[in-house]
């Protein structure tokens, strides 16, 4: 990266930081509003890159479910949610029929998984702020886990360029590397410091919440890469100065929310 890429980059996430955190913190509308316009565009990019790579899903439809599926958590929770995949699922087959025969499976797939990957897991905050047990700290949580995600780029970026030599994963993306990844593991607990805003996680629970997101976004960003490798391109069609499209953005988002909302569903606690 150059110094002049650098610095657009830093001076869109002094922008771009502060907003996220304060819609985070605030809740309700403010966190839909956000959550809506992350899954919505990442949403279109996704299904633009899967046309570009030659795919036919149902563009339109897709996106629309990944909002659906986002309106649907927030407003009415998650009360017959598998009532909603199965009728999500025969939407994506209907639609792909349309395409014809010729790339039918592929097309229903790539429907289908656009949903899954950018919609199911986008939801990530709103399944956090909506659980009424853990929605008690839903807003400082957030916060924590969307810095965590950002601290942990960014050391997994420097400690790589400085100190890196064995590739992690040349053949998903050749410029991450092994110690980049231990450096971004440890950059991802420097939110433990924030464990005054959430009480009622202990700092044990929120060190384990911390390497378990810190993981995930790191795995989410490789997850992005494999999926742009495999569609053909380099980034996704940029929208944000420095950072490039929100699925370049928010591909750490996208694994390490559902992530938290698991973890304290099958290891934590967090009392009301």
């Amino acid at each position: 990266m150059s110094g002049s890429d650098l610095g657009l980059r830093t001076l869109a996430a002094c922008v771009f930081v502060p907003l996220v955190l304060v819609l985070s913190w605030w809740g309700d509308w403010a966190l839909l509003a956000l959550v809506l316009l992350i899954v919505g565009r990442a949403s279109w990019e996704f299904f633009h890159l899967a046309g570009e790579a030659g795919h036919r899903p149902a563009r339109v439809l897709g996106i629309l479910l990944c909002i659906g599926w986002c309106l649907y958590v927030d407003l009415v929770g998650f009360t017959n949610l598998h009532h909603l995949l199965l009728g999500l699922a025969l939407l994506c087959l209907l639609a792909a029929l349309h395409t014809g025969v010729q790339g039918f499976t592929t097309n229903a797939a790539t429907t289908m998984f656009g949903v899954v990957y950018v919609g199911v897991l986008g939801s990530g905050p709103l399944w956090i702020a909506r659980d009424g047990h853990i929605g008690v700290i839903s807003g400082p949580l957030i916060c924590i886990v969307f810095v965590c995600v950002w601290l942990t780029d960014s050391a997994a970026y420097f400690g790589g360029r400085a100190w890196g030599v064995r590739k992690l994963l040349p053949s998903v993306s050749p410029a991450k590397t092994r110690i980049g990844f231990v450096t971004g593991l440890v950059g991802g607990l420097v939110p433990l410091v924030a464990q005054p805003l959430v009480p009622q996680v202990s700092l044990m629970e929120l060190a384990g919440l911390l390497l378990v997101v810190s993981l995930g976004g790191q795995v989410g960003d490789l997850v992005e890469s494999a999926l742009k490798r495999d569609f053909g391109v380099k980034d996704a069609p940029g929208i944000i100065p420095g950072h490039g499209g929100f699925l370049d953005r928010f591909d750490s988002y996208l694994l390490a929310f559902p992530l938290t909302y698991l973890y304290f569903w099958v290891f934590a606690n967090p009392a009301p």
